[in-house]
């Protein structure tokens, strides 16, 4: 059978194609806690006085692959107070420290590796569909770029701090990940 040159062609360009990079933003309100406490109860944090952590879906997330944010944006501590960007209060480092609540931050269940982590600091984490977190949180801050595990079905993101609801301001995160790819083997 002959294959038409025309075919080759096409064939070629998708063989040789990268993953196409997608963007989505999302919005992360000051007052997001990172995970939900309540399907994750080995990890509990702060009062649980703040709103569900906005959650990244839509995407293929193809374990292996890495994905990138970058925020922007503010927030404070209390309304009316210091604003303070993604990376969050530098005066304040987290760490595994326990805060005003008499609880531990969410930072705590960050590797050490990523510290130090700072109070309002953005954070995320790898989640299946019931929201139950897969591998272990991560700092985010103004940007990062994270290597998706095996099972996660969406992102959570929010705010690394004990008590939420005195907290106001928002960030914009743009969420970058690589489409998958289609390519062509020769049949021979």
């Amino acid at each position: 059978m002959k294959i038409p040159v025309w075919a080759l062609v096409v064939a070629a360009a998708f063989v040789t194609a990268p993953a196409a990079a997608k963007d989505l933003t999302v919005k992360v309100d000051a007052r997001a806690m990172p995970w939900r406490v309540g399907v994750n109860p080995k990890m509990p944090f702060g009062r649980g006085d703040g709103k569900g952590p906005a959650i990244v879906m839509g995407m293929n997330l193809l374990s292996g692959t890495k994905v990138r944010f970058r925020a922007t944006g503010s927030t404070d501590t209390i309304i009316g107070g210091e604003k303070f960007g993604p990376s969050g209060q530098a005066a304040y480092v987290t760490d595994a420290n326990t805060g005003g609540s008499g609880s531990f931050f969410p930072s705590r269940y960050i590797p050490a590796t990523q510290y130090p982590l700072r109070l309002n600091q953005l954070v995320g984490s790898f989640i299946n569909a019931d929201g139950g977190i897969i591998g272990t949180p991560f700092a985010i801050g103004e940007s990062a770029e994270v290597e998706i595990p095996e099972g996660a079905a969406a992102i959570a993101l929010g705010i690394n701090d004990d008590i939420f609801s005195d907290n106001s301001g928002a960030l914009d995160v743009v969420v970058s990940y690589a489409e998958g790819s289609v390519s062509v083997e020769d049949p021979k």
